[in-house]
């Protein structure tokens, strides 16, 4: 990989490190479910000339924009909005990996080896070794959703397996055009202070709307794509940790975030069993 290829990369990940504190921003201003409504309707603005149907592939896209779209960002934005600190849930989410391996092992048959299996056990002790803060024991509800919300990013991972023939924009645009009303009408049902919220935002407020619309969906994922185009997803994938070692200092330096010893080592367990799994992920391949 070439030097400046290595640098979109990194600032492919960068983008979405940093996306964690706008999203913490966003979502300590609007209701969080509202927050992701807002940002898929911005998302389907932009992406709305992409929008086409797939013959024989919209099951497989429906249930993507359910799992990611409307079960994970309304888990995943709800734990940011409770949590103090975003560097335990910045983290976790990197649970996706060890879930979606476990769904592979349990739904789709596939066999686990022991390099796996020490990957899955690694992340899951790093979790219990997170929980156990002191500091993270304050908001644990939020650690659960995370969680949770991570399991059901797993779930889509799994179903985009199954979907072939659906370009990213395409699938984009469809994840916005079912999340946004879908998102909607949940925060309409469990939600306050919508309209507060709208009168009351300052530029600040909305640039975080725009920053995870714009910095994180459009630049990230088409520098991420524009890569795989070019390499082996075995170069790409092992640099995804970095979005979650962003994502701590970046709440380190831009909100004052606490940093634990206990933090620190339940983070690497988690990170190094992310690696493990996709690394023998990658060897099968």
């Amino acid at each position: 990989m070439t030097r400046s290829h290595l640098a979109l990369l990194i600032a492919a990940n960068l983008i979405w490190g940093v996306n964690f504190v706008y999203a913490k921003i966003g979502v300590s201003h609007f209701p969080p479910i509202f927050y992701s409504a807002l940002r898929f309707a911005l998302l389907f603005a932009l992406l709305f000339p992409f929008l086409r149907w797939v013959r024989g592939q919209m099951r497989w896209v429906f249930g993507i924009c359910l799992s990611m779209g409307v079960i994970h960002f309304t888990l995943m934005f709800t734990g940011f909005a409770w949590a103090d600190d975003i560097g335990p849930p910045a983290v976790l989410v990197q649970l996706a990996v060890p879930f979606a391996t476990v769904i592979a092992i349990a739904v789709l048959g596939e066999r686990p080896d022991r390099r796996q299996l020490s990957g899955i056990a690694l992340s899951f002790g790093g979790v219990l070794v997170i929980g156990f803060d002191p500091v993270v024991l304050d908001y644990l509800d939020a650690v659960v959703l995370v969680v949770l919300g991570a399991l059901a990013l797993a779930v889509s991972t799994i179903l985009v397996r199954r979907m072939h023939g659906v370009s990213v924009p395409n699938l984009q645009a469809w994840l916005a055009l079912i999340s946004a009303p879908s998102l909607l009408a949940l925060s309409m049902l469990l939600e306050r202070g919508q309209m507060a919220a709208l009168a009351t935002a300052q530029p600040l407020h909305w640039g975080s709307v725009a920053y995870t619309a714009i910095g994180s969906s459009l630049v990230g994922h088409g520098i991420m794509y524009w890569l795989l185009l070019r390499y082996p997803v075995s170069t790409i994938m092992p640099y995804g940790v970095l979005t979650s070692v962003f994502g701590v200092f970046a709440g380190w330096l831009m909100l004052d975030d606490q940093i634990t010893g206990r933090m620190i080592l339940g983070g690497l367990l988690v990170l190094a069993g992310v690696i493990i799994i996709t690394a023998r992920r990658l060897d099968k391949a």
